[in-house]
């Protein structure tokens, strides 16, 4: 009955503070919505970004064609026709374009000259063709990328590599040609074999997903939904700690005491109400997620199909995060202190955690940091369920180490409000 009372008291406090129910419900959706919407764009930007490339080919022939119909292709690449590499140049440098691939003139003839002399003197070192060997030796090719100094790395990595791809499938195409041509001289062109290099191997692009199909993938809304859902969720220490020190300076919390004889009923009463409101708080942020960013032209929130592994780890969220506002609400003397440190320690917590920016795009050492987080603890949780389909086993290490700091909080949250209550 005392812990009944308790939480009681705390739902009476808590509806009576309009400015704090709107600090902890309608602030954290604002917050989601507005994070979703900024970083929807960088989100995609990794994803279904269309990238311009100038294209001066100065070939006219079959390398060119080859080339250039290799990235027309490709659907996150725009081609568009230069008329040469100084204007190129230039458009790329001011940073009008991000790219510019230029072929030189005369790249075929050079490609098939060096090719027939490779071939020739591999012909002529096996005896198998005894003419004369041209022994001049053809400039190699020296096709061009000309990127802009802003462009991401993995724009530039990946442009290279497909061009330096595409370049190689025509280089063997061109010295089977040349080494049929000259192992057969007296041969027609009908009985000359032509090799189809796509069906020696395909590459199967598939997500490692233990679903079947509709796997979905990171996006603004994936990740920052269940982010600042848990951000939300340790900001209950600002209602918590204020009515905890006030309860206190007032004389309150000792009156408590000495009518219940023990300050346990008391702490456990606050912990289970505002865990409540943590809960309350993540299913009002998911259902945000599911329903509001449609509106705001952003991918709904997918969740999974393991609920009731998204249920046990919103639940271990919340108990970290209570256990924490508790811990703050117990230690420090002063509203002020308590909420000048909470709000300055869960801001850490959070940048550290990937709650800002995913975890991957950090140093190794903030990587290595991060693993502290009680915050990336759960959005690991998170990230496994909505997006890999993961069992509740695969997140159980990182829910024990949340169910962990909540006991780990609350045990000293008791231990230190006793020995203080007692001097």
């Amino acid at each position: 009955m005392k812990v009944l009372a308790t939480i009681v008291k705390e739902f009476l406090l808590l509806i009576r503070d309009q400015a704090g129910m709107a600090f902890i419900f309608l602030m954290p959706m604002v917050m989601v919505m507005v994070m979703a919407l900024v970083q929807d764009a960088p989100f995609r930007d990794y994803q279904e970004a269309k990238l311009e490339v100038l294209f001066v080919n100065a070939d006219h022939d079959s390398l060119g064609k080859k080339i250039q119909n290799a990235f027309l292709a490709t659907p996150n690449i725009h081609l568009l026709n230069s008329e040469d590499s100084l204007s190129a140049k230039k458009m790329v440098g001011s940073g009008e374009y991000k790219a510019a691939i230029i072929i030189p003139a005369g790249a075929s003839v050079s490609l098939r000259k060096k090719t027939s002399q490779l071939i020739g003197q591999i012909v002529a070192n096996l005896g198998l063709h005894p003419g004369p060997i041209d022994s001049l030796v053809t400039p190699a090719i020296n096709l061009r990328i000309l990127f802009d100094p802003a462009i991401k790395i993995n724009y530039k990595q990946a442009l290279s590599t497909m061009l330096e791809r595409v370049v190689a499938n025509v280089q063997t195409e061109w010295t089977l040609v040349e080494l049929q041509n000259q192992l057969g001289q007296n041969h027609s062109d009908q009985q000359k074999k032509k090799i189809d290099f796509t069906q020696f191997l395909t590459v199967n692009q598939q997500y490692a997903s233990k679903r079947n199909k509709d796997v979905e993938i990171m996006s603004s809304v994936q990740h920052n939904v269940p982010a600042w859902a848990m951000f939300a969720m340790f900001l209950i220490l600002f209602p918590l700690a204020g009515n905890f020190i006030k309860e206190r300076e007032e004389g309150s919390m000792l009156r408590l005491r000495l009518i219940s004889g023990s300050e346990f009923p008391a702490i456990v009463g606050k912990f289970l109400f505002y865990f409540c409101v943590c809960l309350f708080q993540f299913a009002t942020m998911i259902l945000v997620g599911i329903y509001v960013m449609p509106f705001l032209n952003l991918t709904p929130l997918v969740l999974g199909n393991n609920l009731p592994g998204t249920i046990l780890a919103a639940c271990s969220v919340a108990m970290a995060a209570t256990g924490y506002g508790l811990l703050i609400a117990v230690y420090f003397k002063t509203p002020q202190q308590a909420l000048s440190f909470g709000s300055f320690s869960v801001i850490i917590l959070a940048a550290l955690g990937g709650i800002w920016v995913p975890v991957y795009v950090m140093s190794e050492t903030l990587q290595n940091i991060s693993r502290l987080s009680p915050l990336n603890w759960g959005l690991e949780s998170f990230t496994n369920l909505f997006l890999r389909g993961a069992s509740t086993m695969t997140i159980l290490p990182d829910l024990l180490k949340l169910m962990g700091f909540a006991m780990a909080t609350l045990i000293a949250s008791v231990l230190i409000h006793k020995s203080r209550t007692i001097s």
